[in-house]
């Protein structure tokens, strides 16, 4: 997942945060839309006329990034069969896809140095770094424990 999403940034000459998800959705031909959902998150349909990826529009933009992100992982990932990302997913393409999201959306390098960068703000710095990545501070905590900067206690470090 990382290499993969690493290829993406680079091939679309991605350097910082945001990542701009609604300009590579369009260079690969991906209908990008929202409309209200009850229970589900976003999807893919994989079409060789029309693919296109919905994301449900009551949820929060961060949620809604995530999950256009997740979307693309199906996508990227040659996941063949049209997907709902709905919370919780327990497959084993849902997953992949979660941790695609997560390294599209907060590259490891990218965090680290945007970590670094606002170490003389611990007290905002997740809430500084989840605004510039765009992405909810669940998910950026998420991340930051995958990349070993969270301490057991939950505190930042």
């Amino acid at each position: 997942m990382e290499r993969t999403a690493r290829e993406v940034l680079r091939r679309f000459g991605l350097g910082e945060p945001p990542v701009a998800l609604d300009d590579i959705c369009r260079a690969e031909g991906l209908a990008l839309c929202a409309r209200p959902f009850d229970y589900v998150s976003g999807l893919f349909v994989h079409d060789d006329v029309f693919p296109v990826i919905v994301v449900n529009s009551r949820q929060p933009s961060t949620r809604q990034r995530f999950t256009v992100a997740h979307e693309l992982g199906h996508y990227y990932l040659g996941h063949e069969r049209s997907s709902f990302a709905e919370p919780g997913g327990s497959s084993r393409q849902e997953r992949d896809a979660e941790r695609f999201a997560a390294r599209l959306l907060m590259p490891a390098a990218w965090v680290r140095r945007y970590w670094k960068t606002y170490g003389a703000n611990p007290e905002n710095r997740v809430a500084i770094l989840a605004a510039l990545f765009e992405v909810s501070r669940a998910a950026l905590r998420v991340r930051l424990k995958e990349l070993g900067l969270d301490d057991p206690a939950g505190k930042t470090r």
